[in-house]
């Protein structure tokens, strides 16, 4: 509390950093939603002055679209920002930025005008994809890029390989790698008991259900499996693409006679029924063909499941092959059925991988850390303009 003596008048003056957070909130649930969900529930919140702009652009049905609803909400939402920096006088702007060829042009948009306005822009990179954009784009498109870039204050990025992908658009030293995070389920659906290793192994693919996720590759490895172990059952949890994209799974499924060894339960957005399907389960496999960090992971290792993932992005850096779980090559539905069977006939490695998932969920993957890393970030960024 100041007084000054020119103005005579009392001045209040907030110790905490003033954060802008443009990011998505549940609904819908998916990678960037939840995250912003695990954010505004850890500490951070009390740590900054937080204020969080919902711009909820993203949708499982029209997620790659331009629509006319759509034009109508980056009009809305533009002045929206426009007025809360003004109004809230943030010292920062957190953007979540997606780095696709579709949203280029509103994302340079906001990035510059906060600029403009005099703030400094952190980007919130939830992807590794800033090469691909500026291989996709027009020369003149790529000096916009790079114009924005320049102008970036640092960027927090989910893993190590992704700061990577910012040579020669930015110092990486200004590059965060800051892991995801999820709640812990451990005290989610009290009445579900993990399931005795003596019944039938069931194999959990619980993602979105669409070509990037290997959908096909978790499919093709079925026949693969039940070959050799016809006691082996596949749950498959998660929206779809489209109903054509159902219809043609339940196709291979009737072609290949695995409708006893199968199940397709669709959404699940409660937080107590995904943590059924995970206790239920014996193994989760995750066969992303392009990911950078998938926290569904992090929820199957809460759960003490062990995983069969494929090699992509930061995925990596989450699971410890041998000690954790396997991974395998992406599309490899071969190698994806021999890992299978390999955790399916040994319940004491299953049991052994999964206390190892759920010490490393423990140590690095848990709200407290992850609003600890945030934290760090921004100590850092103010440090820095302290110098």
């Amino acid at each position: 509390m100041l007084f000054d003596e020119r103005e005579r008048f009392i001045v209040l003056k907030s110790p905490k950093t003033k954060i802008l957070i443009c990011g998505i909130l549940p609904p819908p649930n998916f990678g960037h939603s939840m995250i912003y969900k695990a954010l505004m529930e850890s500490r951070f919140v009390g740590e900054f002055d937080v204020v969080f702009f919902n711009m909820k652009f993203w949708s499982y049905e029209k997620h790659k679209k331009v629509t006319v609803a759509k034009l109508f909400k980056f009009i809305q939402y533009y002045f929206q920002f426009i007025g809360l920096i003004i109004s809230c006088r943030p010292q920062y702007v957190l953007y979540a930025i997606s780095f696709d060829k579709l949203p280029f042009v509103k994302d340079f948009v906001f990035c510059m005008t906060a600029r403009f306005l005099g703030r400094k822009v952190i980007l919130h990179d939830m992807g590794q994809y800033l090469r691909e954009l500026d291989a996709a784009l027009s020369p003149f498109a790529r000096k916009l890029l790079r114009l924005m870039m320049k102008n970036i204050s640092g960027s927090i990025v989910l893993g190590e390989v992704t700061r990577q992908v910012y040579q020669g658009f930015m110092d990486v030293n200004r590059v965060y790698a800051v892991p995801g995070a999820v709640a812990d389920s451990i005290h989610l659906a009290p009445g579900v008991a993990r399931r005795p290793a003596t019944e039938k192994v069931n194999v959990l693919f619980f993602s979105f259900l669409q070509k990037s996720k290997g959908i096909w590759t978790a499919l093709q490895a079925m026949p693969k499996v039940i070959a050799q172990d016809p006691n082996i059952f596949f749950t498959f949890a998660g929206p779809a693409e489209s109903e054509a994209f159902v219809a043609e799974m339940k196709d291979f499924i009737t072609k290949n006679n695995l409708e006893k060894h199968f199940e397709y339960v669709g959404y699940v957005g409660d937080d107590t029924k995904r943590t059924e399907y995970f206790r239920r389960s014996d193994i989760y496999i995750f066969p992303t063909l392009r990911d950078v960090f998938g926290l569904v992971l992090l929820h199957a290792m809460a759960e003490s499941l062990p995983v069969a993932a494929s090699r992509e992005g930061a995925v990596p850096e989450i699971v410890d092959d041998g000690k954790t779980g396997f991974l395998f090559p992406k599309g490899d539905e071969a190698a994806l059925a021999e890992k299978i069977l390999l955790l399916a006939k040994d319940p004491a490695l299953r049991a052994r991988m999964g206390l190892e998932g759920r010490r490393k969920y423990e140590q690095f993957y848990t709200l407290e850390r992850y609003a600890q890393r945030m934290v760090e970030v921004f100590a850092n960024l103010n440090s820095r303009e302290r110098v």
